[in-house]
């Protein structure tokens, strides 16, 4: 066996799994278009280089007289007759009679033509690819191997007179047509296109609720465009065997190549550089007719040229051992290594998904038999290979023996029975949720104990200290005296106020000031409140609409200004957050954070500065300006930019909307149940979110910033960097809870057993159809329209108390669901372009505005985000009603609320909706011989109770008060010139440490 020629084949093996492998999160097809052409282009080159630098070491050897030694006798001691060639085709050189140029020239013409349409057909699937069906490429090479076997030109039968024709027996004649001559390759293709469609099907059930709109010709036409697609692939891949089996045979042909060099491979590559240029000529027509995409044309994003640059080394190189690989082995050899390559990582991939609580639901049995039934079309393909002795084989420098084919097959069968019986997934005992209540339960009593630890001034310091390492800033003893009058029961727990600032803490005192008169200077949606002796007022040039917001704002600190120090703050007046740092910077600033000195009683408490007022200077210099990034993309330029270049979320690019991704979940759930709500939301590990909400799809406002700058907003979202303070929204009861006679607020037995929600389309701007994934949209869509088969948690049906997943139409769920939903959207579409609004219209039913004190009739209230953060989420738990959240933002009070203790949560993707449901609300219980769940009204009444009761003790006005006064004096500290001086200090005896005066200087 000659070692060398194992490198082509290895890597023809390595560069079809990494595309198998690499495609499916390839950040390349966000530019479909692009990508195709330079790939074509770079493909063209490289073949026309190879082909050229082959023809001139061929040249020699075709110059030279050519002699044939003929051996006295063959292997099998016995000389050739005179009826026999000798030596056989496929070992001698040959006069070749090929295509003639004409018709050479036509299946060029014919590639280019069809190389065109394809490329037409492909750009429509991936722009609606949510709509996209099973793919059926799995069969090209079936394809290809009935061809192979009668219609190609060296597919000739034996001589009916040759020692080799075949018996004359049915079984001989069937051994004979499957392990030998050119018909080997069709059985070992046929397992292994089914084996792989399959898998297709298999992996494909559970799908995502991204939205496939039935109102538009999307869902009928995407499905016969690939089918018609795949039927251009038979003929592109027919083409293609005849001109690279054309090629081969001009290779080792004795009659002269052309006089220009230029062989059948090479033209091929020619016709990949003109299909190149045909989609160059196309954009430069585009780049004429239509303005508004020249920006975009020539404005690719880091990410999508790494992956660019990836595939155009990759694709290349896969092709050109492609190439000589069919040299070696033969055209369907090749294309059986690269299939078979394909195809054990499509089934090794669905068998590795890992499963949390029977989640994803997998047929790992099914899986297991499609990766045996793969196997054995290899170990036919290798037997075959083996035995095979047909004339028409090419030769072949590497050839498994009988020993090792042998070796080789018992390898492959016990791993794939292995790999099975390892993988297989039982249904489980007990229902997850009940374990997560419990778990939610520890975790807020150990929440509450650690807040609320201190019950005197003394011991509030004591852990300030232990809590954050430092003293507590100027005038604690104020705050404490203000939080304790107002009876809250959180005294020590303010790591939200720590996490928020510590990265302003890098940054010097001057600096803080001077970047916060920068961001104000210019009427961005930014709002000014200037702090001036106990006194607060708003400055700056925010519009009258917005005025409301900073009115709240006063109003809140008025209650304690006369404690704040002097200070200038910019709140953000938008709903969206607009501070994104990338992940070098954002770390650095955290690992640099300012480390404060020990200090003892004796240095006393020492001040603000007096002359603060001074220090706060209405001129900036140069105004920093925000970026506009509404109306288009945002999670790979701000989203993600705070995550590490090693997660998922900065190496993947989820293009295929349809897939469900549950790697993407797993990190945070509990089978399908979110298991941490605090992570539930992180960016970081979850790329597909980039295709799940408003705000990352196509913001209605977002004016951000990529500079570390002191901007004080409502809510962010996870890798964002605004310091978060309580809403005036909330604060200023813009949707106040309160009941009457007319609209009650009954015990949660007697309430509707409903889910119910109405909102508007105004959780992001709609265009170019990014409506599609956004949270409020899919929701509603999910609940009204019909759409992919959904999973649901059950019992097995049997009385072992286990469960298991199945897949459901959602309207059969929603018929068996005791528990009802009622979603709607109210008014009309807003915050949408072009085709997107009459899309919505047609796919959506909107009704008419409701009382929001109406939501009081329901047992289940829904609360999602809108443009930012929800308004209504803290009047849905003061109700007696539990609520169902699904939130990208996250508020002043994380983790005082507790998922599963005080509200249920709900992941981004939705997939956890409907078991849910079932496990509150009950499931079939009409008829007990099917699959039937006892409601779990107790928990879900007890959800609502602890909701309820710890809304009102923790997200009172008060506690807002509370937190923005706290949140004010770290502030102060912060742009304090001797802010690792000042602080608040007591003496020995628990008293006020002796008051230094702070005048100023560093």
């Amino acid at each position: 066996m000659d070692r060398k020629a194992l490198l082509v084949p290895c890597g023809l093996v390595l560069g079809s799994s990494y595309l198998a492998t690499s495609i499916p999160t390839t950040f390349a097809l966000d530019r479909p278009l692009h990508t195709v052409a330079t790939v074509l282009l770079l493909s063209g080159l490289a073949i026309v280089a190879y082909e050229t630098r082959a023809a001139k070491i061929r040249r020699p050897h075709h110059r030279s007289e050519r002699h044939v030694a003929i051996p006295l006798q063959d292997g099998n001691g016995r000389r050739p007759s005179s009826e026999e060639a000798w030596p056989p085709d496929e070992e001698r050189p040959f006069q070749h009679h090929g295509l003639s140029p004409r018709a050479l020239a036509v299946m060029l013409a014919a590639l280019l033509g069809l190389l065109s349409a394809r490329i037409a057909v492909f750009h429509a699937v991936v722009k609606d690819v949510e709509c996209a069906g099973p793919q059926l490429t799995a069969f090209l090479p079936l394809v290809l191997a009935l061809y192979h076997g009668f219609c190609a030109p060296n597919s000739r039968p034996l001589l009916a007179w040759s020692a080799d024709s075949p018996p004359s027996t049915y079984l001989d004649r069937f051994v004979h047509f499957f392990l030998h001559g050119p018909t080997r390759y069709i059985l070992p293709s046929l397992l292994l296109a089914i084996s792989s469609f399959i898998t297709t099907l298999r992996t494909s059930v559970l799908r995502s609720t991204y939205i496939c709109p039935v109102s538009t010709s999307a869902a009928s036409l995407v499905p016969k465009l690939q089918f018609f697609g795949f039927l251009v692939d038979c003929i592109v891949a027919l083409l293609l065997y005849r001109l690279v089996d054309e090629g081969l045979s001009q290779s080792e042909s004795v009659s002269p190549e052309p006089k220009d060099g230029t062989t059948v491979h090479g033209l091929i590559g020619f016709t990949f550089i003109a299909s190149a240029l045909v989609l160059g000529i196309a954009g430069i027509i585009v780049y004429s007719a239509l303005p508004e995409h020249r920006e975009w044309l020539f404005s690719a994003p880091r990410e999508y040229l790494l992956g660019l640059l990836r595939l155009s080394l990759m694709i290349p190189l896969t092709m050109l051992c492609f190439l000589i690989s069919a040299r070696m082995y033969g055209i369907m050899g090749a294309v059986l290594i690269a299939a078979f390559s394909f195809a054990y990582i499509g089934v090794l991939r669905a068998l590795a998904v890992d499963v949390s609580y029977s989640f994803p639901p997998k047929s790992t049995t099914g899986v297991s038999l499609c990766l045996t039934l793969l196997t054995i079309a290899l170990v036919l393909q290798l037997v075959a290979d083996a035995i095979d002795s047909g004339q028409n084989r090419p030769k072949m420098p590497v050839r498994l023996g009988r020993n090792q084919t042998v070796t080789v097959v018992a390898v492959l069968v016990f791993f794939s029975i292995g790999v099975g019986v390892y993988r297989y997934q039982r249904p489980v005992p007990g229902h997850p949720i009940s374990k997560l209540i419990a778990t939610a339960n520890e975790q807020h009593e150990q929440w509450a104990f650690q807040a609320y630890q201190s019950k005197s001034l003394a011991q509030a310091v004591i852990r300030y200290q232990e809590r954050y390492s430092r003293d507590p800033p100027p005038h604690f003893d104020k705050w404490y005296e203000f939080a304790t009058n107002r009876d809250t029961i959180v005294i020590d727990d303010y790591d939200n106020i720590e996490e928020d600032i510590i990265p302003f803490s890098s940054l010097k005192p001057a600096e803080l000031r001077k970047r916060t008169a920068e961001i104000l200077v210019r009427n961005e949606d930014l709002g000014g409140i200037r702090i001036r002796d106990g006194k607060a007022v708003i400055f700056g040039n925010s519009r009258e609409e917005q005025k409301w917001m900073l009115d709240g704002i006063v109003r809140m600190i008025g209650k304690f200004v006369e404690f704040i120090p002097d200070m200038d703050l910019a709140f953000n007046l938008n709903d969206e957050p607009r501070v994104a740092v990338p992940y070098q910077q954002y770390q650095a600033a955290r690992m640099h954070h300012l480390h404060y000195p020990e200090h003892t009683a004796a240095d006393g408490t020492i001040d603000f500065r007096l002359d603060r007022a001074s220090t706060w200077t209405e001129d900036a210099g140069s105004p920093r300006a925000f970026d506009q990034a509404g109306r288009k993309p945002s999670f790979q330029t701000y989203g993600s930019i705070a995550c590490s270049p090693e997660t998922r979320a900065r190496k993947e690019r989820r293009w295929d909307t349809r897939a469900f991704c549950s790697a993407c979940s797993a990190p945070h759930s509990m089978g399908a149940f979110v298991a941490n709500w605090t992570l539930s939301a992180s960016p970081c590990h979850q790329p597909d979110l980039a295709n799940l909400h408003g705000f990352h799809l196509s913001p209605a406002g977002l004016s951000g910033t990529h500079v570390l700058v002191p901007v004080f907003s409502q809510s962010r979202a996870p890798g964002y960097a605004d310091i978060r303070y309580p809403s005036p929204w909330n604060y200023l009861d813009k949707l106040k809870y309160e009941f009457g006679e007319k609209f009650p607020d009954h015990n949660f037995a007697q309430k509707d057993n409903v889910l119910f929600w109405r909102g508007e389309t105004t959780e992001g701007f709609s265009t170019s159809g990014s409506w599609k994934g956004m949270l409020r949209q899919r929701f509603v869509h999910l609940m009204n329209n019909e759409t992919s088969r959904q999973p649901i948690f059950l019992p097995t049906g049997s009385k072992n108390g286990r469960l298991e997943y199945v897949m459901e139409r959602p309207e059969q769920i929603k018929d068996l669901l005791e528990t009802k939903v009622d979603a709607r959207f109210v008014n009309d579409v807003a915050r949408c372009e072009g085709q997107d609004c009459m899309d919505q219209k047609l796919e959506f039913w909107f009704g008419k505005d409701i009382n929001f004190l109406d939501h009081w009739r329901y047992r289940y209230l829904f609360d999602t985000d809108g443009p930012g953060f929800s308004g209504r989420f803290i009047p849905f738990l003061q109700s007696n009603s539990v609520v169902f959240k699904a939130a990208l933002f996250r508020e002043w009070y994380e983790g005082r609320l507790i998922a599963w203790k005080h509200f249920v949560p709900v992941d981004l993707r939705l997939h956890d909706l409907f078991s849910s449901l079932a496990y509150f609300g009950g499931y079939n219980l009409r008829d007990k011989r099917k699959r039937t769940m006892e409601p779990k009204d107790k928990e879900a009444e007890a959800i609502a109770r602890q909701g309820k009761v710890w809304t009102e003790k923790v997200l009172r006005k008060e506690d807002m008060e509370i937190y923005m006064f706290r949140l004010l004096l770290e502030w102060g500290r912060l742009t304090d010139d001797r802010r690792k001086d000042v602080g608040f200090r007591m003496d020995t005896k628990g008293h006020k440490g002796k008051e230094t005066e702070n005048k100023g200087g560093t």
